[in-house]
Parts: C-alpha cells; structure tokens; sequence
C-alpha cells in the first residue's frame, strides 16, 4: 500500500517538475527562419550535435548509422556527441565522431558543459527523447544551437524542427531513416558500426587462440533489468544443448560480478565452457563479432550482434502490454539469420513484469541446432 501511495506521489510530482521545467527553458531567444528545401545545404549546416544522455548501449550502437550516413554525404560536417557512462566507449574509436561531451546531470555540471557546447557554435541539436527530464531541457535550452530538433514538439517553442515515430509497428532504425530523410539525406544504408583499438582486439584474439578448430557460442543470460535475466535453470539447459555438439564452445558474458553467480552452472557444464574476464563492452563486442552463434535476453547485445550480422537468438517478453507488443518490432534484430523466441506471459496483471523465463526451451533447442549446423566464422 505505501508502494503505490509513494508511486502515486511520484508521479504527481514528476508532472509538476515538468510544467515548471516547461515554462522556464520551453523557449528561444531567437527564432531562425528555416530554408525550405534540403535542410543541411539551405541552412549552411556545418555542426551537428546528438544528445544521448541516457548512456544507453543499444541505443548508442544503432545511432552509429546515423553518423556515418551524415560524413558519406556531408563529410565537412562536424558531429558532436553528448553522452554517459558504457555509452561513451561504443563511439570512442569511431571516425565518424568528432567530440564527445560527458553528460552528469547535477545542474552545476550541465551549465558547465552547456557554456563548452555553446562557445562550439553548433547549428543543429538533435534530441531523441520521448520525455524530456528538467534538467535536459535546461541544457538544450543553453546550448544556443541555431536549430533544436525533437520528437513529438510541434507544441514546444524550444524546438524548430519536430519528427513523429510511423504508425503501426516499425523497427527503431525506420524512426532514424525519417530524421536523415528530413535531413536531406536520402539513400540510406541500414547497418550499425563498431570500431575497436589494438588492444581491444588483441585481448580477444588472445583469448580465441586456442579454440580456432571450435565453433564459439557466446551466451548472455543477463540484461539491464533483473526481470529480463534468464535464470539459473535455464541457463544451464541452454547450455547443455550448445554443448550436445562437441564442436561448440561456450562463452559466457556479462559484468564481472555475475560471473560467482554461475560458479555451479559453469561447473556442471564442464569442458568447453568459458567466462573470460572481459574489461569493457567493446572487448565483448569485439568478441560478438567473431562468434558462430550468439544467445541473449539484452537488447544491447541483439544491436552488437547486428552490426557484425551474426547468427542470434534473441529471447523477448510477449504479454498482453500494448508497449511490449511494439517492442518485439521496435527493438527486433531486423535481419536475417537472427531469430526471437518470446517468453508467453500471458497472465501477468497490471503494474508487474513479465516473467522472460517462460519460454519453450525446445523452440531455442531447435534453432541451436539449426544454426549451428549452418554457421561457421565467415570473418575469418
């Protein structure tokens, strides 16, 4: 009871922060007309800046796609970044990145980055949000950009230019299509990018070394939430069906601190079984990229799979939630050699998670052996 009182509380004053947020940074002190026409030429566009300050992996991955398409056709342009945390790292390497700005969210600290953002002079700020948190409308608001382009703002005075998500069921890089399409640019290629430096690279190939001869399954059984983790169940039975076939090799992946929670499964499973202690999400991505087979609940794992295009499990939630419906579409791995096994919850009631672990392991059984019977390295 003092749960829902507290959430129903919350929720009142996360509208109220809102509306005060609104009225003070809902505006701009100069409105620039925009040129008709193809946007990037006809407003001299020179500097683009992204804000992704959720610090979201996934998220990050598939904006790869959106820099490089801008330098293939405007390679003069300069794109800016604003992110945090693991997010940082994903574009640290690429070269289509020109600065990356660190987003802490104590207002002090957005003032600070907001008057080194300014002093850049950048033209264009494209926002990603759905619900824009005080504190970034602060920080948009200080930027000075000339133009501010955001989802769903045709209300907002902050924003010049507004873009809607398309109706029905769509996948995420659709919604990124229409922004360059408004943008100017038109032949897309759908495909993220990753790059790694040496020692990304030499760490993972010192590890795979040795097992050149084995095909490589890399299982993730964690994700960001705890009701996405597989458990420990059924962790070990997909295990065992990997190594049915005495070609494959298991990898685990996951922070450090899951590894102690899967000391016994590890040790049932027995040879062939690795949980290498990676430091970063680019040493695993870098890992993903070389794997025959990947397994995963976690979505930032699906999009690191994607860009290497290799053979994937994905195990998604299926309820009656409307939101979870389009997820199974928005956030999909969209290409093929990719398959999603959903975990049916069909009873969960309103206000709870659904449970990822109530799947058909015979489904995921069966595409194992499918797709390890088809795949070999094709990178190599």
């Amino acid at each position: 009871m003092l749960k829902k009182i507290n959430r129903i509380f919350q929720n009142y004053m996360r509208e109220k922060r809102l509306k005060l947020g609104r009225y003070l940074y809902d505006k701009k002190e100069i409105k620039e007309e925009i040129k008709i026409g193809n946007f990037i030429e006809n407003n001299n566009i020179k500097k683009i800046l992204f804000m992704r300050y959720d610090g979201k992996i996934g998220d990050m991955v598939i904006n790869t796609l959106m820099f490089r398409e801008i330098k293939k056709k405007y390679p003069h342009i300069e794109i800016g970044v604003v992110t945090k945390g693991g997010a940082r790292i994903i574009i640290e390497n690429n070269p289509n990145v020109d600065k990356i700005y660190e987003y802490q969210k104590d207002r002090k600290s957005i003032k600070k980055l907001a008057s080194k953002i300014t002093e850049e002079k950048y033209d264009l700020v494209i926002d990603f949000s759905e619900v824009l948190r005080v504190n970034q409308m602060m920080l948009i608001n200080l930027c000075r950009a000339r133009f501010n382009m955001g989802l769903n703002k045709e209300e907002w005075g902050l924003f010049d230019i507004s873009y809607s998500k398309p109706e029905g069921y769509i996948h995420v890089t659709e919604i990124y299509r229409r922004i360059l399409e408004k943008l100017g640019i038109i032949d897309i290629t759908i495909g993220y990018e990753l790059f790694f430096d040496e020692k990304q690279k030499n760490k993972v190939d010192d590890l795979l070394r040795d097992i050149t001869h084995k095909k490589i399954v890399v299982f993730n059984p964690f994700a960001a939430s705890k009701h996405r983790d597989l458990n420990l169940e059924n962790i070990l039975k997909i295990g065992k069906i990997v190594l049915e076939d005495e070609n494959n090799i298991l990898i685990f992946i996951g922070e450090k601190r899951r590894k102690k929670e899967l000391e016994n499964v590890i040790k049932e499973l027995g040879k062939d079984v690795i949980f290498p202690e990676l430091e970063n999400i680019m040493e695993t991505s870098y890992l993903i990229s070389k794997a025959d087979l990947v397994i995963t609940p976690d979505t930032s794992i699906v999009h690191i799979a994607a860009a290497f295009k290799r053979k994937l499990i994905a195990i998604y939630r299926l309820d009656n939630k409307e939101e979870n419906k389009i997820n199974r579409y928005l956030w999909a791995p969209n290409y093929e050699g990719s398959v999603q096994i959903f975990s049916k919850d069909l009873e969960v009631k309103n206000g709870e998670e659904a449970d990822i672990n109530k799947f058909d392991v015979k489904e995921i059984e069966k595409e194992i052996k499918k797709l390890c019977k088809y795949s070999w390295r094709k990178n190599e």
